[in-house]
C-alpha cells in the first residue's frame, strides 16, 4: 500500500473511532512523526497531504539535528511547499541546541523540566512560543517528564513566563497490550490537563484509538504510515 493510500485508510479509520465515541475528526489533530523519512520522502509526504487535506501537514522531528538538514532540503530544493507544513519538536531538547531550535521549529511539545522551560523562556525573547510539558504519568524510569507529583507547580510557573506560551501537556504510555494500563495513563493526564484547560498530546501509533476515546487532542502518528 503506498502512501497515499495509507494516509486515506488512516483518516477513515480515525472518523469512525472519533463519532463511535461522540467527537468529530476536526477535534483531533494530527502530529506526524516523521524521523522515518528522508528529505525527499518528507517533501513527497508533505504533497500528498497538502493533496489529501488541503491544510498544513503538522511535522514533528525529534532530533534538531536532522530536522535542520530536512528544512534546509525543503527550502533549497522545494521551495513551493514552504507553507504547507508546520514544523514541531517532538524531542528532547539540549540545552546547546536551543537557539538553532528557536530558528527552526514553530512548537516544543517535549519540554521535559521546568529548568529547560526556563531556558528557552530566556533565549526566546518577544517570542511567545508555544510549548508542551512532557509529564511521566506513568512513572517509568525509561521515560522523560516531570513527574505527575511535581507537575502542578511546574505548570503554574512556566504558565507566568513571558516568553513562553503553554498550550498543553504530553505524556507516553507504556507499549503494553494492556489497555486498562494505558486508559488510566490517558485520564490521569487527562484530568491534569482540564484542570489548567490545557490541551493533551497523547496517543500514538500504537495506542491512538485509545487516546481519542480518552479525549486526546493531539496524536502523534509515526510509525503506522512511514514504516
Amino acid at each position: 500500500m503506498n502512501l497515499k493510500d495509507k494516509l486515506s485508510e488512516f483518516y477513515g479509520s480515525l472518523s469512525v473511532v472519533a463519532q463511535k465515541c461522540g467527537r468529530s475528526e476536526d477535534s483531533l489533530t494530527v502530529l506526524f512523526a516523521t524521523k522515518y523519512l528522508n528529505s525527499e520522502q518528507l517533501a513527497a509526504f508533505i504533497d500528498i497531504y497538502w493533496l489529501l487535506k488541503g491544510e498544513k501537514a503538522v511535522i514533528g522531528e525529534n532530533r534538531v539535528q536532522d530536522a535542520g538538514e530536512k528544512l534546509s532540503y525543503l527550502n533549497e530544493f522545494h521551495p513551493d511547499l514552504k507553507n504547507k507544513f508546520y514544523p514541531v519538536l517532538i524531542g528532547n531538547l539540549q540545552k546547546n541546541k536551543i537557539n538553532k531550535a528557536l530558528n527552526l521549529f514553530e512548537e516544543f511539545h517535549a519540554v521535559d523540566s521546568l529548568e529547560l522551560a526556563s531556558d528557552i523562556n530566556f533565549r526566546a525573547a518577544n517570542r511567545n512560543v508555544p510549548v508542551f510539558l512532557e509529564v511521566n504519568i506513568s512513572g517509568e524510569k525509561s521515560k522523560h517528564g516531570i513527574s505527575s507529583d511535581t507537575a502542578p507547580e511546574v505548570i503554574e510557573r512556566v504558565n507566568i513566563m513571558p516568553n513562553l506560551k503553554l498550550e498543553g501537556l504530553m505524556t507516553m504510555a507504556p507499549e503494553i497490550a494492556d489497555k486498562t494500563v494505558i486508559r488510566k495513563v490517558f485520564r490521569k493526564l487527562k484530568k491534569l490537563a482540564a484542570k489548567y484547560e490545557l490541551k493533551t498530546s497523547m496517543g500514538m501509533s500504537h495506542d491512538w484509538q485509545t487516546a481519542v476515546e480518552e479525549g486526546s487532542d493531539i496524536l502523534r502518528i509515526g510509525s503506522k504510515l512511514f514504516k
